[in-house]
Formats: structure tokens, sequence, C-alpha cells
């Protein structure tokens, strides 16, 4: 039988309650993060107050009920186009378990994309990392890459 796939729009508050949400981001953050030296210390008060703002919203990918990713966003005009409805990746996850299968982070993110189209948005950034990149998954999604971001962890001496 096929695993039965679903992805929708689900609250934080929500998935906080999932039994498999720690190991999911502490999972994301020691394969992402550029801070991974750094304990996980998330602001939870202020993403459930940017996601009850309507600002910060969350696509999750369930298999079999399981929660298996997610893609979060900022939604909200763009600061310098204020006609324009933007979509800033921030951040997305597709635990190992499910890559590779049944195509679940392909799945995950055309239907983020036709979600937000469907929401009015007409502009996306999403991003991958030098860790895990992304280019050929985005560039078969119709994104263009735009430039190269650069960090500074603060982790060097400077004279």
């Amino acid at each position: 039988m096929a695993d039965k796939l679903s992805f929708g729009w689900e609250r934080l508050e929500f998935l906080l309650k999932e039994p498999n949400i720690r190991d999911l981001l502490t999972s994301y953050w020691e394969e992402l993060s550029p801070l991974n030296g750094l304990p996980l210390d998330i602001d939870w008060a202020r993403l459930l107050r940017h996601e009850a703002e309507g600002i910060y919203r969350i696509w999750a990918a369930r298999v079999n009920g399981t929660l298996a990713g997610f893609a979060a966003f900022y939604v909200q005009p763009h600061m310098y186009h204020r006609s324009v409805l933007a979509a800033v990746d921030a951040g997305h996850y597709l635990s190992p378990a499910f890559r590779g299968n049944g195509m679940v982070g392909w799945r995950m993110w055309r239907s983020a994309k036709a979600a937000l189209i469907d929401e009015g948005v007409v502009f996306m950034m999403p991003h991958d990392n030098a860790k895990r990149p992304l280019m050929p998954f985005f560039l078969a999604l119709g994104f263009e890459p735009l430039s190269t971001m650069w960090i500074w962890t603060g982790d060097e001496d400077h004279d």
C-alpha cells in the first residue's frame, strides 16, 4: 500500500504538540545550522506572535499522518514594493527518513509554491544551504538563482 501524503498550512501551536517536533528541529539544526556550535534556542514567543500577525506561515508535510517536514515562510508585502506580496523562506527541512521516498520533498515544495500563489504571492525567495545544496531542485521547481548569501559567525579573531 502506498504512503498517504498530505500537505498544508499548519499552526505552530499545533505543530509544537507533535511527538517528533523536537527531534525534527534538532536534526535540522545539527545538519544545516551555521550556528550549531551554539545551543539551539528558538524564540517561540516571537514566532507565535508573527504567526498571529499573519506573517509567519508553516507548510507541513505528513506521511501517513507523521510530520515529515516543513517549509516555513515570512509572507508580507515587499518592503520596497508595497503592492507585491512576497514569501521569504524562513527555514525548511525534510527528515532524512523521508528523503528520496515518494518525492516527498518535491511534492512539499511544489504544493507550498502553489498555495502561496493561490494566496496572491508573486515573489518568492527560497534558499539552499552550502551544507546541502539544492540548486538543481529549485531550478526544476521554476526558481532562478539570484545571489550568493554570505555569513559571518563571529568565530575568528580580529586585530
